[in-house]
Parts: structure tokens; sequence; C-alpha cells
């Protein structure tokens, strides 16, 4: 019986995080904020930025952990994953391993990586290498297929994970990044066993590819409102797996709706997608 239903009872909901890009204008402690209203378990925050990019993405900092700490703790959200790490073979060792601290220190379960300009040995190596970084700390290491990186698809990224064979490797499925690199639902039965983590947003069919890191980073769709076989895919998940909303909406705030109304529908069409999963799962 999936772990989501009690005998003779309605089904449980099913942990939700949410991903600072839904909601890149409020800060840490905001966003914390606006996920305990949406009643959401989690939030995805940023201790790891590349210098090029820290004037887009909040990075939380050593000095912000007692303060964010203590609003976790009084608001019942806690921090579930920890971005951005690219391995690209210029890696800072010692940068990684203080913003691994940085999340290990607020609660962090999760650092997402993604591999970029390298060989499938070498994408072995440095994710191996990543994952025993993230082991000092108790995390696991999440491996993110994408098509701006070396490891494009699922099938590819599921491969270097079990070639590196470390026991807190594991799989980044992006509903967005499986679409978009042609993968199906079955190609997520097959990795499920990696998967404990898996985010989701929705989108049409195709697009041209010109404008695919638009859509990524700032354009995305509510889930169900699009064409990806999103309820196919969660279908093959453990109960267990933690479902991320990462739903950027960057035509929504410029209109002038509010982080708080696009985060609150964010989770509602997450929450009718993840019934329309549990209502197909329930043993009849």
């Amino acid at each position: 019986m999936n772990d989501f239903f009690l005998s003779g009872d309605a089904p449980r909901e099913r942990p939700l995080s949410l991903h600072h890009l839904c909601a890149l204008e409020v800060t840490p402690t905001e966003l914390i904020s606006l996920a305990a209203e949406a009643g959401c378990d989690h939030v995805c925050l940023f201790t790891h930025v590349p210098e090029a990019a820290r004037h887009v993405y909040p990075m939380v900092r050593p000095t912000d952990v007692a303060a964010l700490g203590a609003h976790m703790a009084a608001s019942g959200v806690s921090l579930l994953n920890l971005e951005v790490f690219p391995l690209d073979g210029t890696e800072d060792e010692a940068r990684f391993d203080a913003a691994l601290a940085t999340g290990a220190a607020l609660g962090a379960r999760r650092a997402t990586a993604h591999v970029h300009a390298a060989d499938r040995a070498t994408a072995i190596a440095r994710f191996g290498r990543f994952c025993d970084l993230a082991a000092r700390h108790g995390i696991v290491a999440g491996l993110e297929f994408n098509a701006f990186s070396a490891v494009r698809d699922i099938g590819s990224a599921a491969a270097v994970v079990r070639a590196a064979a470390r026991a807190n490797g594991g799989l980044v499925c992006d509903m967005l990044h499986l679409v978009r690199s042609g993968g199906t639902p079955d190609d997520v039965a097959a990795a499920a066993d990696l998967i404990g983590y898996a985010q989701i947003c929705d989108g049409p069919a195709t697009i041209a590819e010109a404008d695919r890191w638009h859509e990524a980073i700032r354009e995305r769709m509510l889930p169900g409102s699009g064409d990806f076989p999103i309820v196919e895919a969660l279908r093959h998940l453990a109960g267990d797996a933690v479902i991320e909303i990462e739903v950027p909406q960057t035509a929504a705030r410029k209109a002038g709706t509010s982080a708080r109304e696009r985060v609150t529908r964010a989770v509602a069409a997450t929450r009718a997608v993840l019934r329309q999963v549990d209502s197909e799962e329930r043993p009849a």
C-alpha cells in the first residue's frame, strides 16, 4: 500500500518543498515565511552561487545561520536542499565545504550538483568527489541532469550516480529537464530507486531551443497547466520522495502579482496534481 494512505482514510498530503527560484525577489527569511503560510514543509535555498551570478540569486551566508535557523524553527519549515554546486573542473573545495557546512548547520539534507564540460569518466570522478565532500556534513549529493550541462538526460545521470557508487549519491529529477531531454515516465521508473527528490513545474510539449534557458530560469508553467506527463512520472517515485515546487513566474511578477500570490497558486496547483497521483495509486 502506498505510504500516503491509511486503511479506510483519505490520503495524507505529501511533503512539499518550495524552491527559492519561485520568488527570487524575496529574502531567504521571507521565503521561509511564504512556505509556512502555504503549507510547505521545506525550502530549497542557495548557499553557494558562482561569483558571476551572485547579483541574481539570494545566498545564505554563515552569518545568517543563527537568525535563519531560529526563524525556521518558529515557522515549522526545514531546509531540504542546497543549490547550486557546478562541477566543472575549477571547483573551489574550501568554498564548497563552507557552503555545505552552512547548510548543514541549518539542517539541510541534500545538495544539488551539475557536471559541466566532462566526459563520462570525468563526470563520475567529479560527482564521486562531491559526494565525499557532502558526506562530511551528512548530506546526500544529488546529480541534476539538464541540457545546459555535460550530463543532459536521466539515463546518463543515473549511470553516473551508479558508477560513482557512493552511499550518499542520488539523482535529482526536474520535470522540465526530463521532458526537454526527451525523457519519459518509463525513464523515471528505471531510475526511481535513485530519486528521493523531484522538482516539478509544467510547460508546452515543445519550445524553441533559443527559449529554453529563459524557460528554465525565468518562466515555467504551473503544474497541471501544460503538457508534461507529471502524474505518470510521479507515480513511479517512492512514497517518501519529496516533491519540490520550482515554478519561476517572471511575467506574473512583472505584472504586479505578489510573491505570496504566486507561491499560493503554485502550491495549490501542485497539490491538485498530487491528488491525481495519489488517487490513481490508491488500491481498490
